[in-house]
């Protein structure tokens, strides 16, 4: 390749050292290898002094390191250093320096290094030079919080209740487009030219709206509200310059590298929302969580070129407008993706800049977080593999703190959950015969103790099915496979090195959401599929107070309704046991064709089974955006894409009371 070939000239013209010599090298390459502990167990660091030696060894034996995959070797150290902090040690805070465009590209071994690796991958897979290859990203608490097995979204608020976000670990929260802090209820939506935020007051029929919140050129993803703060996180895009069109690295295509956003505002005057906070971070937006006082954001990065020495933020990650520093960057030794996990944290509460910051190479994936580590489970380059990677997150501390491969995928965040210590998760692994090239599909579930290596499995379940939903449960975990039936397990986990099958119960159709509901009781929401091949919604809800098995005592279905968001994102469910109320949004299609949107209410009886308690049906409303939430005597059905506004009805009669547009 071409790169390779510069190298061997380079290399024609150049007396080489002894200690740079290729057998010297092996010896060496040889030693690091036995000392490489794990997927991350390197971090490199600038070695200014060392550059002249640098230049010799890339031109040298540069063919040779990059077949190796061996990436940092410093003929004047000891091979078997690691820089890399150990577990449980801090990372130092981000004070980077500001790169302008127009600079030349700063001396360090690591940056150098990342322009080579991602060129050659990008060469090879035929991006290079392909300036508009810029892709989307790809989305327990140690105890129940209460006996339903939810995290619970009910707060209180000056003795009024309120139904917050639905949540999957208690005292961690999730963004979403539409938030309540009791008082008041706050929608996002996208507009021509950026996104506006509405914040209503919230009293009955007497509700109104009190601040409309426009923000330029920014697509809001999600939104929080944290004491009097209102954080926004999203994207925005960056163009590229006509300098840089004209420097020779333009090849006939806009660079559209996106760039993930985070706003926050004091908004204790809530009639005039002061920013606090404005920075931006490369990538494309993936998710947060925040945790005490701290957000911590993720965005995914794709390098679209790695030409040009000078040209650093086409393949090197920035945080706040500067380069992440080379001890934050983490560059696996067995990547082979060109897509950066860029993880920050921020105080939000004070503060001008981002607290921490870490940078992966290849680590983008799906995220859970628990009140003190944040899993990311990132596919292999051929998807028949998953790496689960921990995180320490305290007081906006980023650590790098273990891995683990397996042979499998992942579902989604409710797939993973840590208890006293320990990580346990199911997973579906396919199969492929040897001689017939059939690929066929099993299920298990794995446990993982504190130093992140196996404790206990039980696995080689349900063949030919795969994962459709799954929830943890204190020491007990139950998830649903599916292919024609529903198979329902229950694992004991109350010893994690010997995890046992407790029950399987097979019924029709499959869940896609699982939720404790009350003492005892287990609500499923998912889909049936007839005789007729027609799709409908259905609710289940599952006996599961023995502990030892799990019996369906009920079910409903919405013959009517073909879909609901209940699979694909748990926020848009309102599940309260203390309230006896569910609630969802559903789509179905009438005799025309036409598309119909409605919010299904449910409350569960016992004895009765699930009761409709009102089914509405206001215009416009977009499924994907619309919450229905509860504060006091009062149901809100807030939208700020579908509806525009909030429609305000009785929770005892389900009148409607009041309509509040944009």
């Amino acid at each position: 390749m071409m790169i390779e070939k510069k190298l061997k000239q380079l290399s024609e013209d150049i007396v080489i050292p002894d200690p740079l010599k290729p057998d010297q090298i092996e010896q060496r390459l040889q030693h690091a290898k036995a000392g490489r502990q794990s997927r991350y167990a390197r971090r490199f660091t600038t070695r200014l002094a060392l550059g002249a030696a640098c230049l010799l060894l890339v031109a040298a034996v540069g063919n040779y390191l990059l077949a190796s995959g061996i990436l940092n070797i410093n003929p004047d150290s000891d091979p078997q250093h690691n820089s890399a902090p150990q577990a449980g040690s801090a990372t130092p805070a981000v004070s980077p320096t500001q790169l302008p465009e127009e600079s030349a590209a700063p001396e360090g071994e690591i940056y150098e290094t990342l322009r080579q690796k991602i060129a050659l991958s990008m060469e090879s897979s035929g991006l290079a030079q392909n300036e508009n290859t810029t892709e989307a990203a790809s989305e327990d608490s140690k105890e129940v919080a209460d006996a339903s097995g939810s995290s619970g979204s009910t707060q209180k608020e000056a003795n009024n209740e309120y139904s917050g976000t639905n949540l999957q670990v208690q005292n961690v929260d999730e963004g979403d487009v539409v938030k309540t802090d009791g008082t008041y209820i706050y929608t996002s939506a996208g507009d021509t030219f950026g996104s506006t935020v509405c914040i209503y007051k919230a009293g009955g029929k007497d509700t109104k709206k009190l601040t409309e919140l426009t923000v330029d050129s920014m697509n809001i993803s999600e939104m929080y509200i944290k004491d009097h703060f209102l954080v926004l996180v999203g994207n925005d895009w960056e163009k590229q310059s006509e300098k840089e069109k004209l420097s020779g690295a333009y090849t006939g295509h806009d660079i559209q590298q996106e760039n993930t956003i985070v706003l926050v505002y004091d908004i204790a005057d809530i009639k005039k929302p002061k920013q606090t906070f404005r920075k931006t971070q490369s990538g494309t937006y993936s998710n947060s969580r925040i945790n005490g006082n701290h957000l911590y954001t993720f965005s995914v990065m794709y390098a679209v070129s790695a030409d040009k020495k000078d040209k650093m933020k086409r393949y090197i990650p920035s945080v706040g407008g500067s380069l992440v520093p080379e001890d934050c960057l983490i560059i696996p030794s067995d990547v082979t993706s060109s897509a950066y996990m860029v993880f920050t944290s921020l105080d939000i509460t004070g503060g001008d800049d981002f607290s921490d910051t870490l940078s992966i190479l290849g680590g983008d994936g799906i995220c859970y977080a628990s009140e003190e580590n944040i899993y990311i489970a990132s596919p292999t380059a051929d998807y028949t593999k998953t790496t689960i990677s921990r995180f320490r997150y305290q007081d906006g501390k980023l650590t790098e703190n273990g891995e683990k491969t397996f042979r499998g995928k992942i579902l989604n965040q409710f797939s993973m959950d840590e208890y006293e210590g320990k990580l346990r998760f199911v997973a579906t692994t396919e199969h492929t015969g040897l001689i017939t090239g059939d690929r066929k599909t099993s299920n298990g579930l794995y446990v993982l103790d504190e130093n992140m290596e196996l404790l206990g499995k039980v696995d080689r379940l349900a063949k030919s099915e795969r994962i459709y939903s799954a929830r943890f449960m204190g020491n007990k975990a139950y998830f649903v496979t599916y292919r024609e039936t529903d198979p329902v397990f229950l694992v004991d986990l109350s010893d994690p090195s010997k995890p046992v099958v407790k029950d399987k119960l097979k019924i029709p159709g499959f869940s896609e959401y699982l939720q404790g509901y009350g003492e005892g009781l287990l609500l499923g929401i998912g889909s049936n599929i007839n005789k007729n091949w027609d799709t409908q919604v259905k609710l289940t809800m599952f006996d599961i107070s023995s502990g030892t098995n799990v019996q369906e005592i009920h079910t409903k279905l919405l013959e009517k309704e073909t879909y609901s968001l209940a699979g694909k994102n748990h926020k848009a469910i309102l599940a309260d046991a203390g309230k006896n109320l569910i609630g969802f949004a559903t789509e179905s299609f009438e005799k025309n064709g036409k598309q119909k949107i409605t919010y299904r209410l449910y409350s569960y009886d016992e004895k009765k089974g699930f009761q409709k308690l009102a089914t509405l049906s206001p215009k416009n409303m977009e499924i994907s955006s619309v919450r229905g939430l509860y504060i006091g005597e009062h149901l809100y059905l807030a939208d700020g894409e579908g509806i525009g506004g909030i429609y305000v009805y009785d929770l005892n009669t389900y009148k409607q009371l009041a309509k509040v547009t944009k």
